[in-house]
């Protein structure tokens, strides 16, 4: 008897055990590792802030995400099949799935995104505009890259990410449509010709050609192209969506792609890591209307994981009134893809084209993105209008503005500046200084002089209403400030010249416009410093257009 009940309760425990196996076996299963292969680049950021803001609330997946350094690394990194998810350029994802369709589209990563970069000797002619609104895909550019290969006798080099990108088949249908060619396979009978430098390495391109006084450009995905301009080493020329038009949404520009192991094995975790990639492309949206540390904190979350995209960088890539890349309609676009591919395919990009019914898996659809463009028109209708907070509260910043341009301190730091002389050239290649970084202990001393000090106090005393203060002589160059202004020389400003209207001095009040320095949408209010009857500066302050 003793030795049957020993039996019992050795099979009870067996039994036991194994029941505790098979449960903590299905709690792993509830967590399925997910790991996405990335670049750093603004293309992937929704992925970056999916992991930071959301992997620790994935109940089933594990999701993980691993830097790569070029995209032939990522590429060949993905095909080994030791990885699940890649976000990918789509005509490389086309190409690869063209030789081993064994993998499948599920998402879009973003929309638009890219852009073309020249150097300044390519800018001496074509002499951008210095507003980034203003400049569009015109001939200019193009005109200037084929004069230097008609001078030099070569076609001028444009680096691109890799021959098999989204960023090619935009340069090539810049090129074409002002009647230049594009060669992808060296020679002298192009144009221009495409040659592959890394995303991370196109500042350093920028900068050899720049010391070897040769016309350099590329055509890169952001924030490069704004690091290139926001360090003083070029300027961005265009971005892709005035080049590459798919109204309402924007052009298809990386994609995700899922092994078709990994959406067999692993639908529900795959399904999780998707939902909130489009969540954390909304929430940058969202973001980067609000402004101020809402999109400060978007740049610190991307800066773990691409520590060299400085924050200026990125919040300027993210500005929502150029909406040059954006993060909605994420869900599967097959005739945006079509696009994209029959434009590659007439540009020898793509050998030939795919069945896209087979490429695309339309499981993995959401509803948090937003499909309906009028959706995305309700959250801006805020930034276009002043608000009543904003309307009353310009009252009082006039009047508080009126009486501190009267100050004597304000006076005599216009009256000081204005009698050195300065000419428009030397205040002009100080702005470039300034804009580069190079002059932060400059921009440190005119915060903390007498007038920068009056304004950092009237600032500081309603943050929650006031963005920004600066005082600017008859020329339109900075006396006083704070906090930072984007640019040194505020002279080519509707807000300065308005303001100063010929030196007949009046008072001025913007339209609500986004503003670079806060980050923000903002109404300033320009009034005349007054030296007796004479203008002798402009006093500016920033309201912040509060909901």
């Amino acid at each position: 008897m003793n030795k049957i009940r020993v039996l019992v309760l050795l099979l009870l425990s067996m039994a036991l055990t194994a029941t505790g196996n098979t449960r903590a076996d299905e709690s792993v299963d509830e967590r399925q590792t997910i790991k996405a292969l990335y670049l750093p680049l603004a293309d992937h950021y929704a992925g970056v802030i999916a992991y930071e803001k959301y992997r620790d609330q994935m109940k089933h997946a594990d999701y993980r995400i691993e830097r790569m350094k070029s995209w032939s690394l990522l590429r060949a990194r993905f095909m080994s099949g030791e990885v699940d998810v890649a976000f990918i350029m789509c005509p490389m994802a086309m190409d690869m799935f063209r030789k081993r369709p064994d993998f499948r589209w599920i998402s879009l990563m973003h929309r638009d995104g890219n852009a073309l970069a020249i150097n300044y000797l390519l800018n001496d002619d074509v002499e951008l505009p210095e507003e980034r609104s203003k400049r569009l895909p015109d001939n200019k550019v193009a005109d200037a890259l084929a004069k230097w290969k008609l001078k030099g006798g070569k076609p001028t080099q444009c680096g691109v990410p890799h021959l098999l990108s989204t960023h090619t088949v935009v340069l090539y249908k810049y090129l074409k449509d002002y009647g230049k060619t594009l060669g992808l396979d060296g020679g002298t009978n192009k144009d221009v010709i495409a040659i592959e430098v890394p995303p991370s390495k196109s500042l350093g391109f920028i900068k050899k050609k720049n010391s070897r006084a040769t016309p350099a450009s590329f055509e890169q995905s952001l924030p490069w192209a704004d690091v290139v301009e926001t360090q003083g080493f070029g300027k961005v020329a265009w971005y892709s969506k005035d080049v590459v038009e798919w109204k309402p949404y924007g052009h298809v520009e990386c994609i995700v792609i899922a092994t078709d192991a990994c959406i067999l094995e692993k639908r529900r975790a795959l399904r999780e890591v998707i939902h909130y990639i489009h969540q954390a492309g909304l929430d940058i949206e969202l973001s980067r209307l609000e402004g101020g540390l809402e999109i400060i904190d978007v740049a610190e979350n991307v800066r773990k994981h691409i520590p060299e995209h400085n924050t200026k960088a990125i919040i300027q890539s993210l500005r929502p009134d150029l909406n040059v890349i954006n993060y909605l309609n994420l869900n599967i676009d097959k005739a945006g893809l079509k696009q994209i591919m029959d434009l590659a395919v007439e540009g020898g990009i793509l050998k030939e084209a795919i069945d896209i019914e087979k490429f695309a898996d339309t499981s993995f659809l959401t509803d948090i993105t937003v499909q309906n463009p009028d959706a995305l028109n309700s959250i801006l209708r805020y930034t276009k209008t002043i608000t009543v907070i904003t309307g009353m509260k310009l009252q009082t910043a006039r009047e508080m503005l009126v009486e501190l341009a009267a100050d004597p301190v304000i006076i005599e730091a216009a009256r000081v500046q204005n009698a050195k002389d300065t000419t428009l050239d030397e205040i002009k290649n100080t702005d470039i200084q300034w804009r580069s970084g190079e002059l932060k202990e400059f921009a440190e001393n005119l915060q903390n002089n007498p007038a920068g000090r009056l304004l950092r106090e009237k600032i500081l005393s309603d943050q929650k209403y006031y963005s920004e203060a600066f005082l600017c002589d008859r020329q339109g160059a900075i006396v006083a400030e704070y906090p930072m202004t984007t640019d040194y020389w505020q002279g080519d400003e509707d807000k300065f010249l308005e303001a100063f209207n010929n030196g007949d001095g009046i008072i001025i009040v913007s339209n609500p416009l986004y503003d670079e320095s806060t980050s923000s949408y903002s109404v300033h209010v320009s009034v005349p410093v007054k030296d007796g009857d004479e203008t002798i500066g402009i006093l500016i302050l920033g309201v912040l257009n509060v909901k």
